[in-house]
């Protein structure tokens, strides 16, 4: 009883996370500030905290999370901030008709972002599918995000609104 209950948390945790341990797929991207990258070949050096969101309620869940990792990872004037360098790269995704509305909902991201945050917003526009598939991204109301080592591999999943569990747990994935 016991072995078949520790092999079905095994199966049930492996399904679940399953990109844990493996390299993000590429994705090239643009910031605010028109220039382009591509994740994760231009962030490998260093952690990266990636989010990514593709509807419009993921996006305002992906914000609320905004204002918690500039203050804990990215504010020179915080001394936790002196502990941490990471990468911090917020992925809104356009795909299918959503594309329609890129250029359109880039301006009113743009103008509603504050400067210090222009590098770190990053947008995307075309296929999703395969990313979904990949990084298992089923739910389309709900941002994920993922803490990649300096190679690019995944180390930490999870999803949804900001905690400040979340947090703790990426801080002590991304600690120098």
């Amino acid at each position: 009883m016991k072995i078949t209950l520790i092999s079905l948390l095994t199966l049930f945790t492996t399904t679940l996370f399953a990109q844990e341990g493996e390299l993000f797929p590429s994705i090239e991207v643009v910031d605010l500030n028109e220039n382009k990258s591509t994740i994760p070949e231009d962030t490998k050096g260093k952690f990266t905290l990636v989010g990514i969101a593709f509807s419009e309620d993921a996006q305002n869940d992906l914000y609320s999370w905004s204002q918690p990792v500039f203050s804990e990872f990215m504010d020179d004037n915080n001394l936790s901030s002196l502990v941490y360098d990471p990468y911090v790269k917020l992925i809104l995704m356009f795909g299918g008709a959503n594309q329609l509305v890129y250029k359109k909902a880039k301006e009113q991201i743009t103008q509603g972002t504050d400067e210090t945050l222009k590098d770190n917003v990053v947008m995307y526009k075309g296929s999703i599918k395969d990313y979904r598939k990949i990084l298992k991204l089923k739910n389309r109301k709900t941002p994920y995000f993922f803490v990649l080592d300096k190679e690019g591999k995944i180390i930490y999943t999870t999803e949804g609104r900001y905690s400040r569990q979340q947090i703790k747990e990426v801080g002590n994935l991304i600690e120098e």
